[in-house]
């Protein structure tokens, strides 16, 4: 019994000191730790590579909705329209398993957020750390502007800066109109009127209904918008080249120049103004019931006493800016220096106001009964205050690449370069 257990000790002995086979018994026993390990590094590795891809789709996915709604309306809709497509352009096995793609758009703080969530893929170790969805990402785009600018009230305290009665309308499917004032009627809307207009923005409140707004409520509370002609230049003016000129009966053309005591144009004439700045001097543009004027490449510079435009119900007025000179792209240029006065419109046929009509003093009185500046390409409103009663629609076309007059920076389209702010 004794020999056999001292056998046995000495043969364990042996097998312990025995080295051969021994480094396949320890790589035996680590190697599914190592093995586990470098699985986990490549099961979070694919993880984050998933995640990166997807934090770049979600970046793109905001500066193209941010871009696109800057432009054409901040429509929660066509942003997650957008998200989705490039969503899908871009799908690959990093988005096989996006599960969601949501947007939230802050229209007043021109920014969108879109968020992304990614599941279901084979992580073996990491399903163990994350839970579902695996991966959620986000990326907020902001862009300092909200649309094309097609209106302008500049007055900043005074009700109604923008006003519209009766059955007055303003068509603006695809720009802006803001209200500067800060009172808590600074928009107003009232009667059967309606403004129409792809962003409505009053620095106050607003008054009316909501079918005054085509069911779109303006958005309240908004900064004030600078007047984006503050720094243009006005022309300069030479002596006169006619005082009190006044036109009756009468077919011909009238040369550019400062017009001192006003321009009338009596009824039955037909007049075509030459390309230039006719500058109203110290007296009022009438042009009568019943009168045509042809302007192209034309623009008004108002200054001095009682400077202003009536333009008469039954008169036929169409005015193009010129693409060129002191006053490119604009219809109309009120001195600033100018008291306040009003520029009235009461023609059923003042269709083509092709340009942007300046009046930083000015309040533009619309009391048509028909369609107003619907056959210009674009026309462009930066008034003290502008008032539409009656039955006019005031159309503002925003087709800017059909023509050559330019259009003034700040308003028309914004140039407008998203940022991430994520």
């Amino acid at each position: 019994m004794k020999a056999s257990l001292h056998a046995f000790s000495r043969r364990l002995n042996d097998f312990l000191s025995c080295r051969q086979g021994h480094m396949a018994l320890m790589a035996a026993i680590i190697a599914p730790a190592f093995l586990g390990l470098a699985g986990a590094a490549i099961d979070f590795n694919s993880l984050m590579t998933h995640k990166t891809n997807l934090q770049d789709i979600a970046d793109t996915a905001a500066l193209a909705s941010a871009k696109e709604a800057s432009l054409n309306g901040w429509s929660e809709k066509a942003a997650l329209s957008i998200v989705e497509g490039l969503v899908a352009a871009n799908k690959d096995s990093s988005t096989d398993n996006v599960v969601s793609a949501d947007v939230a758009v802050d229209a007043v703080n021109r920014q969108i957020k879109v968020t992304l969530a990614q599941d279901n893929h084979p992580y073996f170790i990491a399903n163990y750390f994350v839970g579902s969805p695996q991966i959620v990402v986000s990326s907020t785009a902001r862009t300092n502007n909200s649309s094309n600018i097609c209106v302008i009230g500049l007055e900043e305290s005074d009700t109604a800066t923008v006003s519209l009665d009766t059955n007055a309308l303003i068509s603006a499917p695809k720009c802006a109109v803001y209200s500067n004032s800060d009172s808590t009627s600074g928009l107003v809307a009232t009667g059967n009127s309606n403004l129409i207009a792809q962003l409505t923005c009053t620095a106050g409140g607003y008054g009316g209904m909501p079918k005054n707004y085509n069911q779109e409520l303006p958005l309240t509370d908004c900064p004030t918008v600078s007047d984006p002609l503050a720094s243009r230049p006005a022309p300069s003016i030479g002596g006169c080249k006619e005082r009190g000129a006044t036109y009756s009966h009468y077919t011909g053309s009238l040369q550019p120049g400062v017009y001192c005591g006003g321009l009338t144009i009596r009824a039955s004439s037909e007049i075509t103004l030459r390309p230039g700045v006719y500058v109203i001097k110290d007296g009022p543009l009438i042009i009568e019931s019943s009168s045509t004027v042809e302007a192209k490449g034309v623009g008004f510079y108002f200054t001095g006493a009682n400077a202003s435009f009536l333009f008469e119900s039954s008169s036929q007025v169409d005015i193009e800016a010129p693409t060129s000179g002191p006053l490119a792209g604009l219809v109309a240029f009120q001195d600033r220096s100018s008291p306040e006065t009003d520029f009235v419109i009461t023609s059923n046929k003042a269709r083509k106001l092709l340009g942007t009509i300046y009046l930083p003093n000015g309040n533009l009185i619309v009391a048509a009964n028909n369609k107003v500046a619907d056959g210009s390409a674009y026309t462009a409103i930066v008034v003290r205050r502008l008032r539409l009663s009656k039955g006019p629609n005031l159309v503002l076309n925003t087709n800017y690449d059909e023509t050559l007059v330019p259009v003034p920076e700040g308003v028309g389209p914004q140039a407008s370069t998203p940022q991430l702010i994520h």
